[in-house]
């Protein structure tokens, strides 16, 4: 099962990046809003039994519920279009203490840097019109809520987009 560690974002929050969604430019695959999520950890295929183990590690995470701001549209060379996170100190120490935790339990991590996003939707070939389109789109918004849980999740992928059954949820001490 391919695992990875998660904030939900809240639904009066997914409503209103729904509004930055352009339907038109239909060479982009936008993310349904119940599927937004800010990973925090991509854990990768896991065989079933780790799943128990997993969970008791990441449960031992201590966190308090901290804010976090949503602002400014951006890209990955992969395609991916994203909604920014802005810089937040609780949100960075929680992201190392559960790499830590996954690692402690033997698991390779990927070694690139946290950033972290939501990606709003997928393009095989970003052009200048459809980056100029969505950036348009994004331009002021802003938007935040406050982190009082985050969730392991597996991912199933099939032909129209993954599909995403939460695990386990986890909330501040």
């Amino acid at each position: 099962m391919r695992l990875f560690l998660a904030i939900d974002i809240p639904d009066a929050i997914q409503d209103q990046v729904s509004e930055l969604v352009c339907p038109e430019l239909e060479q982009v695959r936008w993310i349904s809003c119940q599927q937004l999520h800010i990973t925090l950890v991509f854990i990768g295929e896991q065989p079933q039994h780790r799943l128990d183990e997993i969970i008791e590690a990441t449960a031992e995470t201590n966190f308090e519920p901290f804010p976090l701001k949503l602002s400014k549209i951006g890209h990955f060379k992969s395609g991916i279009i994203w909604l920014g996170v802005e810089e937040s100190e609780p949100l960075k120490r929680l992201q190392k203490s559960l790499s830590h935790k996954i690692r402690s339990l033997g698991i390779e991590l990927e070694q690139r840097k946290f950033i972290p996003h939501l990606t709003l939707g997928r393009c095989k070939q970003l052009t200048p019109e459809i980056l100029s389109k969505v950036s348009t789109q994004g331009l002021g918004f802003e938007t935040g809520f406050n982190v009082e849980a985050f969730q392991l999740k597996s991912s199933i992928l099939k032909a129209n987009g993954a599909e995403y059954v939460t695990e386990g949820e986890f909330l501040p001490d």
